[in-house]
């Protein structure tokens, strides 16, 4: 009775440390196609920041064509406003390289 479960044992290890290395390689290709993904929606972000400077670009040349003796405080108000947003996009692209090189790919 000991050999058979011993036989039984055996073979039910072996076969657990076969499927948990095929386990660990699909795991493994799995997290890198999600930091992928990531990094893509990532990049994304720097699109719309994008779209976000250049409506507030036009919305001050708007502005200063409605009120030229307000355009200083304008154009330095939007200076400010599209630096932060431009920092926006900076993290973006940050992340979207952490995500494509810390995967090991």
């Amino acid at each position: 009775m000991l050999s058979l479960f011993t036989t039984v044992f055996t073979f039910l290890a072996q076969a657990a440390a076969e499927t948990t290395e095929v386990v660990s390689i699909y795991n493994h290709e799995f997290a890198r196609g999600l930091a992928y993904l990531g990094a893509g929606i990532a990049i994304l972000t720097g699109l719309s920041q994008g779209f976000g400077q250049g409506y507030a670009a036009g919305k001050a040349c708007e502005a200063i064509a409605r009120q030229p003796e307000a355009s200083g405080k304008i154009t330095s108000t939007m200076i400010i406003g599209q630096a932060i947003a431009e920092t926006t996009g900076l993290y973006a692209l940050l992340v979207a390289i952490l995500l494509m090189f810390a995967t090991g790919a």
